[in-house]
C-alpha cells in the first residue's frame, strides 16, 4: 500500500504511536519512543517515489520495534541496565541499518530483560498482568502482540524468542545461527546470541528472512548451506514432518503434552504431510548442561567491567557469572566441542525429515509469584544453531496461550517458513489488554 501510494509511511507511523500513547502506560512494552525525530523523517518521504527506489523498498514505511540491546544512532541504547542508560552509541547496528535501507522505520526502543538476559524488564504479558511474559525479548513480542507494530527484532540466546512468543501468542522466528549479522548488537555468547523477530503472521517473518540475512560471495559457508537446502526442498511432495519427543518431555504439562500430540496427529491425516515420530531425549541429554557452561562463562567474560560495580547489577546475574567464573578453561573449551558435536549430530538425526514439531514451552506462563519456567527445549535448539519459528495454536485450562515449535535442518529457514505458512496461514488478531486481561 505504502509502494502505491495507497497508505503514507506518516499515517502507518501515527496509527502505531496512537497505539502506543492509548495502552503502554500499563503494559511497559517500550524503552524509548520519542515522535519528533521519525516525524521529521517522514516529512521527507512525501515525494518518495517508493516503486523506483533503488535498492527496492522491500519494507517500504514499515514502523518497527528494536529491542534495547541494538545499538540505533539515534536513540539511546541501555541494554536493560541502569548502568548504560542514557548511551548513545553513534550508529545502527547492521541490521537496523539494512532495514532503514529498505525503507522500514524504527519507532522505538523495546524493554528488554538486564544484559538481554534473566532479570526481567517491566513489560507485562497482555493476556493476564499476574502471569509472567517471557524473557529478555518481551518487550518486543508485547508490542507486536497488542499492534503498536506489525513487527519487532528480538535476540536469542537461550529461549529469549521463543518463550514470550509463546506467552503472548504470536508468531516468534529465530533464524539459523550466523545467517543475520550481529554487527552492533549486545554480546552475551558468541556461539549462541542468535537475532530473530515477532510478527503477527508467517509471510511477514519470511519477509524479513529475505530482507536481513547475509547473502553473497563473502558469506560461502552460509551460501552453500541455502544451496543444500534448497537441493533438498521438493514443494510438490509430502511434508516430512517428525514429531519430537526432547529432553524436557517430562517437564512439559499433561495438558501440553496431550496438545502437541493431537496436533501433529490431525497433520499427519492431511494429504500433503507424512507424520513419524522422533525420540531426542537420550541423543540430545546433554544439552542442557552444556549450554549452561558455554553460556555462564561467556557472561562473566564479556560483562567483566560491569560487574566491577555489583550494586548495580542484579542478584541473579551475578549468581550467573559468578558460576561461570567457576568453570575451568579445559571444561569450557569441552563443551564448545560438545556443542560442535551436537550440532552435527542432530543434523544428522533430521536427515529424515524436512521439519520437526515439538512444544514451544512447557505450558501456560507462570504465576509472577511463582515465576519459575520448568525445563523446555528451545535453548536446545539454539545450542545447534538450527531454526525455529513458534506458532500460536495452543491454549492453556486457563485460557492463556502457549505455542507449537517447528524448526528444521541448519540453513532450512525457507523450508520451514514455507511448511509453517502451510501449517498457520492466518494472520494473529491484535489483543487489547483491557479485554484479555483475566487477573481479576
Amino acid at each position: 500500500m505504502v509502494r502505491h501510494g495507497r497508505l503514507s509511511p506518516r499515517e502507518w507511523f501515527e496509527s502505531c504511536f496512537d497505539r502506543i500513547t492509548d495502552i503502554d502506560s500499563t503494559l511497559h512494552a517500550w524503552s524509548h519512543v520519542d515522535p519528533d525525530p521519525i516525524r521529521a523523517v517522514l516529512d521527507s518521504f512525501k515525494n518518495e517515489d517508493w516503486l523506483n527506489r533503488k535498492p527496492p523498498a522491500a519494507l517500504a514505511g514499515v514502523p518497527f520495534g528494536v529491542k534495547d540491546c541494538f545499538n540505533t544512532v539515534d536513540m539511546p541504547t541501555a541494554m536493560g541496565s541502569d548502568l548504560w542508560r542514557g548511551f548513545n552509541p553513534g550508529n545502527d547496528a547492521r541490521v537496523v541499518a539494512s532495514a532503514r535501507l529498505l525503507g522500514a522505520i524504527p519507532l522505538g526502543k523495546t524493554v528488554t530483560a538486564e544484559f538481554a538476559t534473566h532479570a526481567p524488564g517491566e513489560t507485562v504479558n497482555p493476556h493476564n498482568s499476574n502471569v509472567i511474559s517471557g524473557t529478555s525479548s518481551s518487550g518486543s513480542s508485547a508490542a507486536v502482540a497488542c499492534g503498536m507494530v506489525p513487527i519487532a527484532l528480538g535476540t536469542q540466546t537461550g529461549g529469549s524468542i521463543t518463550r514470550p512468543a509463546s506467552y503472548m501468542g504470536v508468531v516468534g522466528f529465530k533464524p539459523s545461527f550466523g545467517i543475520i549479522p550481529r554487527t552492533g548488537v549486545l554480546k552475551t555468547a558468541d556461539t549462541l546470541d542468535t537475532i530473530g523477530w515477532f510478527s503477527r503472521n508467517v509471510a511477514d517473518s519470511k519477509l524479513l528472512l529475505d530482507c536481513l540475512r547475509v547473502r553473497g560471495r563473502d558469506y560461502p559457508v552460509i551460501e552453500r548451506g541455502f544451496a543444500r537446502a534448497d537441493m533438498n526442498r521438493d514443494e510438490s511432495k509430502p511434508l516430512r514432518l517428525a514429531l519430537v519427543t526432547p529432553p524436557s518431555w517430562a517437564d512439559a504439562a499433561g495438558y501440553a503434552r496431550d496438545q502437541l500430540v493431537e496436533y501433529a496427529n490431525q497433520l499427519g491425516n492431511r494429504q500433503d504431510i507424512e507424520l513419524c515420530h522422533l525420540d531426542l531425549r537420550e541423543p540430545l541429554e546433554e544439552c542442557h548442561e552444556v549450554h549452561r557452561q558455554i553460556y555462564h562463562t561467556q557472561l562473566a567474560y564479556y560483562f567483566e567491567r560491569e560487574l566491577e560495580r555489583p550494586q548495580q547489577i542484579s542478584e541473579e546475574f551475578r549468581k550467573i557469572t559468578t558460576e561461570g567464573r567457576r568453570v575451568a578453561p579445559s571444561e569450557y573449551f569441552a563443551a564448545l566441542d560438545k556443542q560442535r558435536h551436537l550440532e552435527h549430530h542432530l543434523s544428522d538425526l533430521l536427515d529424515e525429515c524436512d521439519v520437526a514439531i515439538t512444544l514451544s514451552v512447557a505450558g501456560e506462563p507462570p504465576q509472577l509469584d511463582n515465576p519459575e519456567e520448568p525445563s523446555d527445549s528451545s535453548l536446545i535448539w539454539t545450542l545447534c544453531g538450527v531454526p525455529t519459528v513458534t506458532l500460536p495454536v495452543f491454549s492453556g485450562p486457563n485460557g492463556l496461550p502457549f505455542g507449537a515449535q517447528l524448526f528444521a535442518p541448519r540453513y532450512g529457514d525457507y523450508t520451514l517458513l514455507s511448511a509453517a505458512e502451510r501449517i498457520f496461514p492466518e494472520t494473529i488478531a491484535v489483543i487489547n489488554p483491557s479485554e484479555h486481561d483475566t487477573s481479576s
